[in-house]
Parts: structure tokens; C-alpha cells; sequence
């Protein structure tokens, strides 16, 4: 991690959960991090947490910022450019999970789904390159996809969910195409925890409305942030000529694909809510 010490990194969804996790490891490595998240008071607190705690520390420069708002991404790497002199790591953490089946979902919640997941992390990654080119940066693009990114869930009502993640998997391989094809040596890497104990998890299990709070997600191993963080800082402690191009990440007994039925109380449940 040494080649990354004083340098600037871009984390998306910085404000909990993964994003929050990365930020704080980022930062104990010596990585300037530049915080991107809604919640203005939690991205506060985290700076605060942080900024001047060691003097080996890296600082946390935050941005409210909805990353589905294309200006808004546009002038946070605008300022990195003219303030911090570019990035060279964007970790494009933001993301979203909608209760919504295919058979009577809301198009607003596919669109949400689509516009942040897909979208947003596309707009992210392209500002990303062109300060990385501009400012003459071998940067690292880290996608945080999922195992949903390559199975068919088999979570009623996450189908849509599922598909933006296969997106990601594609984009992940067509931005490294595209890269070779300029010749740019930015490296890009793809992150795909499986379950992680987070407010996104516990609003998917809320949502499914099974008896006792038991879930559809209820029966499978569950990751910690931090786990995912940590595969962060392996991902970009390779050698410039190394590249991990997709790291899956799973809790000790568990599958990349899931092996679950639904009961037909959460079928229900979920069809009339």
C-alpha cells in the first residue's frame, strides 16, 4: 500500500456500512480519501472520527453528493482535479436493493435500481479516467459488485437487483477492454461480496415480512464491512503489473450461488405488499 500513501481516492456510499469501512482503512494507510454520500451529518461524523487522530493518517475531505446527479459527480472531480490534483483510486461503493418482483414491481423501483447501481457507477467511473488522464494517473477503479453479479439469485422479488449486478460484471470487463484498447494502463477490479451485514441487509430482510423476523436472506452466512474493506486494500496492494480482476468474497460455508426456496408465506408477503 506504500505506492498509494499521499495519494487521492474517490469512495461513493461513504457514509455507512462498506463505504464507511473502506474510508476508514483507506485512510489508516495514508490514502487521502474524498467522501461521497447524501447523509451530510454521518459523512461530519466520519470525518471527525478520523482527521488528526495519527499523524501517519490520511484526511477525509467529504462531498454531499447524489451520484445518480451527473452535474454533481462532474463538479466533485472537478474540485479533486483543481484542489487535489486528480485521483487515483475511485472505489464506486453507492448502491441499492429494491423488494420488487418482475411479475408486479414498480417501474420507479427498477429505475432507481438501474440509475444508481448501473448509471451512476458508469458516470463514476468515466469522470474517474478522465482525471486520471489528465492528470497523467495509473489510477485503480474498484467496482463493488456482488455474487448476485454472477449467479441467478434465486431471492424472490431481487431479480432486477440480480440484473443490475450482471451489468456491473459486464461494465467491469468493457471498461478494461476499452482501456487496452487506448492503451491506458488504469486498472479495473471487481469486488463481489456475497450477504454483508449491513442497513441495505437489514432493509431486505424487513421488507420480506417472514414470521419472527426470519427471512429469506435469514439462513445464510453473513459477512462483516470490514471483511470487504480488507479485500479492498489486497486488491490494490498488487504490483503495478498485477491485476485482480474480480475478487469474490464469501463467509466460510457458503456458495457463490445460493441454494434456497422461498416459502410460500414470503412469496405471498411479498406479492401483496
Amino acid at each position: 500500500m506504500e505506492q498509494w500513501k499521499g495519494k487521492v481516492a474517490i469512495v461513493t456510499g461513504a457514509s455507512a456500512g462498506i463505504g464507511e469501512a473502506i474510508v476508514v482503512k483507506l485512510v489508516k494507510y495514508g490514502v487521502h480519501v474524498v467522501a461521497l454520500a447524501r447523509r451530510e451529518v454521518k459523512l461530519k461524523e466520519l470525518a471527525e472520527s478520523l482527521n488528526g487522530k495519527e499523524i501517519n493518517y490520511g484526511t477525509v475531505h467529504t462531498k454531499v453528493c447524489d451520484v445518480t446527479n451527473e452535474q454533481a459527480v462532474k463538479n466533485v472531480f472537478s474540485w479533486v482535479d483543481s484542489t487535489l490534483g486528480g485521483v487515483s483510486i475511485l472505489i464506486n461503493n453507492a448502491g441499492t436493493a429494491k423488494i420488487s418482483s418482475l411479475l408486479n414491481g414498480r417501474l420507479e423501483d427498477w429505475q432507481e435500481m438501474m440509475n444508481l447501481n448501473v448509471l451512476a457507477l458508469n458516470v463514476c467511473s468515466r469522470e474517474a479516467y478522465q482525471s486520471m488522464t489528465r492528470n497523467k494517473i495509473d489510477g485503480h477503479i474498484i467496482q463493488v459488485n456482488s455474487t448476485t453479479g454472477h449467479n441467478i439469485t434465486p431471492y424472490f422479488s431481487m431479480k432486477m437487483y440480480n440484473a443490475t449486478k450482471h451489468a456491473v460484471s459486464v461494465l467491469c470487463e468493457g471498461l478494461r477492454h476499452e482501456l487496452q484498447l487506448v492503451g491506458s494502463k488504469i486498472k479495473v477490479s471487481s469486488l463481489s461480496p456475497g450477504a454483508v451485514s449491513t442497513e441495505l441487509l437489514l432493509h431486505i430482510r424487513e421488507r420480506s415480512k417472514e414470521p419472527n423476523s426470519t427471512a429469506q436472506v435469514n439462513n445464510i452466512n453473513i459477512l462483516q464491512t470490514e471483511d470487504v474493506a480488507n479485500a479492498v486494500i489486497a486488491t490494490l496492494a498488487t504490483s503495478p503489473t498485477v491485476l485482480i480482476a474480480e475478487m469474490t468474497i464469501l463467509s466460510k460455508g457458503s456458495t457463490i450461488q445460493p441454494h434456497f426456496q422461498p416459502s410460500s408465506t414470503v412469496v405471498d408477503n411479498l406479492l401483496n405488499s
